[in-house]
């Protein structure tokens, strides 16, 4: 383990056990008496944490009143990366805020804690996905105002389902961040209903000084309630589905929605069940686990899956397109299909779209009961 990482651990340590002996850290560091008291001096000069030593036991001496509200070193690498998370590349919603709040809390933290804190990042490799593109910046600013003083905007978008730019008129509801981008939940006047938007496909956007009225029945997290990942505002739908005991264990360690339940069966696989505003959004994601997932119910999901499975059988089976070594590993031995192979697969989850948001791909339309998610 790096030692940035032990020496967390070793504040942690000492927090949580007063008292504790420098044998004891030794032991749950598993490094010598010797090296934890390098250490305990390290913590002194380098991050101004000092410790006491009463009767062969360690404290962390209680910080002064005036600074209790200083941010540790750890706590500035969590709050540094939360809003990296959010920022992305380019302009997006809150970006000004957040460096801004970024500026004043350096300011406030010690040269101590800033050093340290450096180099414990070093110690962490967080990677977000984010959309590709930017907002041109006047259009955050744009929806950041009308949303606050309840004013209509008129927009220019790129419709992702006819992928066409559109002009719309919208009543602007809420920002939310779910999985990689920045959306806009308004009311559109063209499609009379609650729709997304999502920011990256804003062309323009136009603050109107006609005013709207929230309606009093609207909650945005009862509109995301029964979401799987981004889109809200679905009809609930249960789904269960059958996962092979290859990937069952991966499946069930993962809370991956509110209703969610795992019921184990005897070979080692899992019914797993959710209720799920609408299919699309789950179609992706079963479809990343192949023939390790079997959709039980509902029926339009299991044809869905289905009618994905046979189109992509048929892609791959009359499509002229040749890898540049299939020729030089035409005589090697096929790959091996076993359920190593196909967990490896699912964990990767290469089939599943890159951006939750855009419609399943298929060689063939999906079945007509199917209602698309209130995104344009």
């Amino acid at each position: 383990m790096a030692k940035t990482a032990l020496l967390i651990d070793l504040i942690e340590l000492l927090r949580a056990r007063p008292g504790v002996t420098i044998d004891t850290l030794a032991s749950n560091l598993g490094r010598s008496p010797r090296t934890v008291y390098r250490w305990l001096g390290e913590l002194h000069s380098e991050i101004g944490i000092s410790v006491n030593c009463n009767c062969g036991g360690y404290y962390l001496v209680e910080e002064p009143s005036s600074s209790s509200h200083n941010l540790t070193a750890e706590e500035l690498v969590a709050v540094h990366a939360a809003m990296c998370s959010l920022t992305g590349g380019g302009q997006t919603p809150l970006r000004s805020q957040m460096e801004s709040a970024w500026l004043k809390i350096k300011e406030c933290a010690s040269g101590r804690a800033l050093e340290f804190s450096r180099e414990l990042a070093g110690g962490y490799d967080i990677r977000f996905t984010v959309t590709q593109g930017s907002i041109p910046a006047h259009i955050p600013c744009a929806i950041e105002n009308a949303i606050s003083q309840r004013k209509q905007l008129h927009i220019v978008y790129r419709s992702q389902k006819s992928n066409k730019v559109k002009e719309y008129t919208i009543d602007p509801y809420v920002l939310v961040f779910r999985r990689h981008s920045w959306y806009m939940v308004a009311y559109s006047h063209e499609h009379n209903k609650i729709v997304m938007f999502k920011l990256l496909r804003f062309r323009d956007a136009c603050i109107t000084d006609v005013k709207f009225e929230m309606p009093r029945d609207f909650s945005v997290q009862d509109y995301f309630k029964y979401s799987w990942e981004a889109w809200g505002g679905g009809e609930p739908t249960l789904v269960r589905v059958k996962f092979s005991p290859e990937v069952a264990e991966m499946v069930a360690e993962a809370r991956r929605h509110h209703t969610q339940q795992v019921q184990w069966q005897p070979d080692g696989g899992i019914i797993f069940e959710a209720t799920v505003g609408g299919i699309h959004e789950i179609a992706i994601w079963l479809l990343g686990f192949g023939k390790e997932a079997e959709v039980i119910e509902p029926q339009r999901l299991r044809n869905f899956i289905c009618e994905q499975a046979q189109g992509m059988a048929i892609t791959y089976e009359t499509s002229d397109l040749l890898m540049p070594l299939q020729t030089a590993s035409s005589t090697a031995p096929l790959a091996d299909s076993s359920s190593d192979s196909a967990t490896q697969l699912a964990a990767d989850n290469r089939f599943s779209a890159d951006d939750g948001t855009d419609q399943p791909h298929a060689s063939s339309p999906a079945p007509q009961p199917f209602t698309l998610p209130e995104e344009v």
